[in-house]
């Protein structure tokens, strides 16, 4: 940068990867010279009640449920006249969305009041089977055709949102998805040619492959023994009961802290992610920063976002090719020596190189 640039970055979700991806970037950005980084988070956000490490520079009140969500569209007036006054207060020159939400246009009208030119970063153009969040993505697709510019993670959802025709193509930037980073206090939990854990981590929700991930157990000709844990929360279904009954499967329906993420990494010797339908995975690339293989689905972008890495086992989503990628990974020699990735570096990385295109496309150096 030739000239100080100050960015407002926010993201208003309560708990996991949006936050999450907020305070990732934010922490890359303010690495980077002449570029001043301002931290909009919900006060009620988990990584913000938990992570002493943490800290925003604008907390905002959110909501717990539909009620309290239309309270806080009634209180839009006060809550854009609060932003207006503290953008206006920080002169802030841009702003980024790292991941939309429900109360995002509140943001982007106090934004429009003093002309600040805002980016949405795009993870899914097209909500998953599921997912539950219809009215979310109606709410994304006014605030996409409102910003300045937009980012992608994958070139897989790049051309989803050139389909889409929310905007030009010439307003949207490819990136990628850097790995979470999360600590642990167990350094080594691998096993060491006995039991295999397998980790199954994410959102319970039926297009992440469960079906297939049952039937695919039945198939795995290696005997080598071995633990499969399906940890995240989801609605209860029939498939999850199943396998939640079989000896060596434990399902965990549950919400996972942050504090914890880091735990469940280090245990895992492998994560197993069947998906039938994918975008980009956050849960993967952090994997593969703690140095675990990973056995994913050739779904969405996921075969270009790990295409290249030895640590990936790619396979079709089906019964027969999951079998025969675990019969693959139950017959390596664990604990695995492989280089780790750098979670840091990596968001670094995607900062230093967001920040050139968007000061570029937007004449901001």
């Amino acid at each position: 940068m030739k000239k100080p640039l100050n960015m407002l970055i926010w993201q208003w979700g309560r708990r996991g990867a949006g936050p999450k991806t907020a305070v990732e970037f934010s922490k890359a950005v303010v690495s980077i010279p002449n570029v001043k980084a301002f931290l909009s988070l919900s006060c009620q956000a988990e990584i913000l009640q938990k992570d002493h490490n943490v800290s925003a520079d604008f907390q905002i009140q959110t909501y717990t449920s539909v009620l309290g969500y239309l309270y806080r569209v009634l209180q839009a007036p006060l809550m854009i006249y609060k932003l207006h006054q503290f953008i206006k207060h920080n002169k802030i020159d841009v702003a980024i969305c790292t991941m939309p939400g429900p109360m995002d246009l509140v943001m982007a009208a106090a934004l429009k009041l003093r002309k600040i030119p805002y980016i949405v970063v795009v993870h899914d153009v097209h909500p998953h089977p599921g997912d539950g969040y219809i009215f979310q993505h109606f709410l994304q697709k006014l605030l996409i055709k409102r910003s300045r510019l937009t980012v992608t993670f994958s070139k897989y959802v790049y051309k989803q949102l050139i389909a889409v025709n929310y905007v030009p193509s010439s307003q949207i930037i490819q990136g990628w998805h850097p790995p979470f980073s999360y600590w642990s206090k167990n350094e080594q939990l691998q096993s060491v040619n006995q039991e295999i854990k397998l980790l199954n981590f994410g959102r319970l929700l039926l297009y992440k492959g469960f079906d297939l991930l049952e039937e695919a157990l039945d198939q795995i000709s290696i005997q080598q023994p071995y633990t499969l844990r399906i940890v995240g929360q989801g609605p209860k279904s029939a498939v999850l009961d199943r396998l939640n009954k079989r000896q060596n499967v434990i399902v965990e329906n549950r919400w996972v802290p942050e504090e914890e993420i880091g735990e469940l990494m280090q245990w895992a010797d492998v994560v197993i992610l069947p998906y039938r339908e994918a975008s980009q995975s956050g849960i993967a690339a952090t994997a593969l920063a703690f140095g675990k293989p990973i056995l994913i689905t050739n779904v969405g972008g996921l075969s270009e976002q790990f295409g290249e890495d030895d640590l990936a086992f790619i396979c079709e989503p089906t019964v027969a090719d999951i079998a025969k990628g675990l019969d693959e990974i139950l017959q390596l020699n664990f604990p695995l020596s492989h280089r780790k990735h750098d979670a840091d570096k990596e968001w670094q990385d995607l900062a230093e190189y967001l920040i050139k295109e968007i000061t570029n496309k937007l004449h901001l150096s």
